[in-house]
């Protein structure tokens, strides 16, 4: 920014300065135009210059040293310049003999130079420049510019028409080339704003770097001693107590870091209780397997054949259910959110659960507490559905024979509640939250032929899948006895739109 304001500041003096210097030359050619226009027509003739007059007038009005002075006929031929008007004789140094070396400051002000003078025209042709310029003054009107001279010189220069009453006879042709020097002299005025914007670019990179750099790579020092298990959570707190955009990176990463210690504890726990489970029916299959040869009739041969088909059923039912649950988050992640009714949902369940629990002698019914449009959610269809597929096996299951299940849709402050009602025995109070425990199973016997629960077809895993689709929808899912009745009651609670 500093940079570009001094630039801008330059630009604006050497505009200024040229200018200036164009005016001072107009003032000048316009009064010895006068002069020559007044004594160098002879009067009694037809408007012409006389040549040698006006030679005489110029070699005692000019004495400029750094300009040049010429005059021009109306057919655009010299008639006069100063630089051979005077008996003197100019004396300068030759530059050095060899290579020169470079010099920034002049190539620079030359690109400037022929960048201003391209848009004027002519750069490569000095001649065509100052015809071009002659020309239009002899059109009866002063001309300013800047151009090329012959020696490759910079300049200033302003054509002013001499002319008598109305009639051009001439034009002067003032150039000024000491433009360069002073504009030279303020592009050196530019270097104290180059060195003020370098140093504070160079301070601003320290400062970016101090408070930037050194606490990202002291966040990555941190997360890859998480990596390499050196530290079991991000130690990032003094990170995390900074009030920026750094701070809130550290928290977030906290906070990542501590949901993934989370679902590898988790994952051990899983994998724990999944050996558990497993090893139980396999140490039944194998008990059963090395009595069986000893077994001496046919109806103990009989039984503990029936235990391992019941315990090979039961892994069976374990291995797809922890199949289904280790899935459960990559599906979730995977799947796309849609908009639909869970009214619909629930009436095509009901009509699919008819046959089912008519072969259990138990009724399913179905209630909408609210306008069906009012039970909208944007979620996963299909796990949704899963949930309360789930919900209904377990109340058909408990209820026994001649029992009802009632499921009812409605809102409960701004969100979709849905309840499973069953008949069953209910829950133990100690048991209510245990249920939603991996591998946790309650099933008390159920008088009456259709609640009877079948050995190893349920896996204590069904319930822990639910809440986990309920909860990766920003519900709950919770369980309690009925009021003054008998049975269990399930609530899935879901955000609506």
């Amino acid at each position: 920014m500093i940079l570009v304001l001094g630039s801008l500041l330059f630009n604006e003096l050497r505009t200024g300065l040229t200018q200036a210097k164009a005016d001072a030359l107009r003032a000048q050619g316009s009064t010895i135009a006068s002069v020559l226009a007044e004594a160098a027509i002879p009067p009694d003739a037809e408007p012409v210059l006389d040549d040698v007059r006006a030679r005489a007038i110029l070699k005692r009005l000019f004495r400029e040293p750094q300009a040049r002075l010429r005059l021009f006929d109306t057919q655009r031929r010299p008639i006069a310049d100063s630089s051979i008007l005077y008996d003197e004789i100019s004396v300068r140094a030759l530059p050095p003999i060899g290579p020169r070396p470079p010099n920034i400051n002049e190539a620079a002000g030359k690109a400037v130079g022929d960048a201003r003078i391209f848009i004027q025209g002519a750069v490569d042709n000095p001649e065509l420049a100052l015809s071009e310029e002659v020309a239009s003054a002899l059109q009866g009107r002063t001309v300013a510019r800047e151009r090329y001279d012959e020696s490759g010189a910079r300049v200033v220069s302003v054509s002013v028409p001499v002319q008598r009453v109305r009639a051009v006879v001439g034009v002067l042709t003032l150039e000024s080339s000491d433009v360069s020097a002073v504009v030279e002299a303020e592009r050196r005025a530019l270097y104290p704003f180059i060195f003020a914007s370098v140093l504070v670019t160079m301070l601003s990179a320290t400062l970016l770097a101090w408070s930037i750099a050194v606490p990202l790579r002291k966040l990555a020092e941190a997360a890859d001693n998480v990596r390499r298990a050196a530290h079991h959570e991000l130690q990032a707190d003094q990170l995390r107590a900074r009030p920026d955009e750094i701070g809130d990176l550290a928290d977030a990463l906290t906070v990542m870091t501590a949901s993934l210690r989370e679902r590898i504890d988790a994952n051990e726990s899983f994998a724990a209780d999944v050996a558990h489970e497993i090893k139980n029916p396999l140490a039944a299959i194998r008990n059963a397997a090395e009595l069986l040869p000893r077994a001496t009739s046919a109806q103990s041969k009989a039984k503990l054949e029936s235990i391992i088909l019941a315990d090979a059923r039961r892994v069976d039912r374990l291995v797809t259910d922890i199949a289904n649950a280790s899935r459960l988050d990559a599906e979730l992640a995977r799947a796309s959110k849609t908009r639909f009714s869970l009214a619909d949902m629930m009436d095509d369940m009901v009509r699919v659960y008819a046959s089912i629990a008519h072969a259990h002698n138990v009724k399913v019914n179905v209630r909408h507490n609210d306008e069906t449009d009012r039970l909208i959610m944007f979620g996963r269809e299909e796990a949704i559905s899963r949930v309360l597929t789930n919900l209904l096996d377990n109340a058909v299951s408990f209820s026994p024979n001649g029992g009802e299940v009632s499921i009812i849709g409605g809102r409960r402050h701004g969100r979709i509640a849905i309840c499973v009602d069953d008949d069953g025995p209910g829950i133990p109070e100690d048991s209510i939250e245990n249920i939603f425990r991996r591998f946790y199973t309650h099933r008390p016997t159920i008088q009456g032929e259709g609640g009877q629960a079948e050995f190893g077809k349920h896996s204590g895993l069904g319930l822990a899948i639910a809440r986990q689709i309920a909860e990766g929808h920003g519900g709950t899912l919770t369980a309690q006895n009925r009021n003054n009745q008998k049975g269990a009651r399930f609530t899935l609670e879901v955000p609506g739109v």
